[in-house]
C-alpha cells in the first residue's frame, strides 16, 4: 500500500489548482451590435429630415379662412352700341388765317353746333364721324365782318369708366375745315384746309337708359392751305376754343 500513496498524492496535488479555478464561460452567439449600428448608420452628407414645427394658436383659423370672393368686371355698356350726339357751343377763334392776318382782326366769337355719330368697338372705345357748323361775329377791327365755318372728319373716343350713370370721356380727331369771311375790304374771302387736331374732354350723365347730357370742352388746330386769290401770306396755324353742352342718344341703352 505504501508504494501506492506517493502516486495518488501527486495526482491530487496536480488536480487541485484546476478545481479551484473559475469555470470558463460557455460559448455564446457573437454580438450583433456593431453590424446593426453599421446598418442603421446613415451615409455622410445626407440631409436629416427636419421636424415639423408645432402649430401655434391661430394657425388653424388661418388655414380655414374662406377665400375672398372674385369680383366680376362691370357690365359692358359700350361695345356694339350706336351713339349719336348733338351739341350747342360757343366758339372763340384765335391764331391766324395766314401769316400777317390774325383771325381776331376779321372775326370774333360766336355760337355753333356739332354732331357726331359713333359705334362702340370695345367696352371703352368708340369710333365715328363728327361734323360742325358755326357762325362767328364781327371784330373790333372789322365791325362789318362776319364768318361761317363748316368742318368734319373722323374721331376716336375713349370712355374712362363702366357701369356708372356719369360717363367721362376723352376724344381725338382730325378733319377738313372751310371758312368764309364776309364784309372785308376785298369782299367775301374763303379759306380751306386740314384740321390737324381736334381734342375734346367731356362727360355724359344718363338720367334715362338711352339719353345722356353733359358738358364738353374742345380745342381745334389747323392750317388753311387754300387761301383767297391774290393772297401772298404764308400759311399759319389757326386755333379755336369751344365750350358747350351736348345730348347723347344711346341705342340700345345703358341698362
Amino acid at each position: 500500500m505504501r508504494h501506492l500513496v506517493g502516486p495518488i498524492l501527486g495526482a491530487l496535488l496536480s488536480a487541485a489548482p484546476a478545481a479551484f479555478a473559475e469555470p470558463a464561460a460557455p460559448p455564446g452567439p457573437e454580438s450583433s451590435e456593431p453590424e446593426e449600428a453599421q446598418e442603421t448608420a446613415e451615409p455622410e452628407g445626407e440631409a436629416q429630415p427636419t421636424a415639423k414645427p408645432r402649430a401655434l394658436p391661430g394657425d388653424e383659423q388661418e388655414d380655414q379662412a374662406p377665400e375672398p370672393p372674385i369680383v366680376p368686371p362691370a357690365r359692358d355698356t359700350l361695345a356694339g352700341h350706336v351713339m349719336a350726339s348733338a351739341g350747342a357751343a360757343w366758339f372763340v377763334p384765335f391764331g391766324s388765317f395766314e401769316n400777317g392776318v390774325a383771325q381776331t382782326d376779321l372775326i370774333g366769337s360766336g355760337p355753333g353746333f356739332g354732331l357726331d355719330v359713333g359705334i362702340g368697338v370695345s367696352r371703352v372705345v368708340v369710333l365715328g364721324l363728327w361734323g360742325q357748323a358755326l357762325t362767328l361775329g364781327s371784330s373790333d377791327a372789322c365791325p362789318d365782318c362776319s364768318a361761317s365755318s363748316l368742318a368734319g372728319g373722323p374721331f376716336i373716343r375713349y370712355h374712362l369708366v363702366q357701369g356708372l350713370r356719369f360717363d367721362p370721356w376723352l376724344s381725338a380727331g382730325l378733319g377738313f375745315r372751310s371758312t368764309t369771311v364776309r364784309g372785308t375790304s376785298e369782299g367775301n374771302v374763303s379759306y380751306r384746309g386740314i384740321e390737324w387736331l381736334r381734342l375734346q374732354v367731356g362727360g355724359d350723365w344718363y338720367p334715362a337708359s338711352v339719353l345722356g347730357i353733359g358738358p364738353l370742352f374742345e380745342l381745334d388746330m389747323g392750317i388753311y392751305s387754300t387761301k383767297p386769290q391774290g393772297s401772298i401770306g404764308e400759311v399759319a396755324p389757326h386755333w379755336q376754343f369751344v365750350t358747350g353742352l351736348r345730348l347723347t342718344l344711346d341705342i340700345p341703352g345703358r341698362r
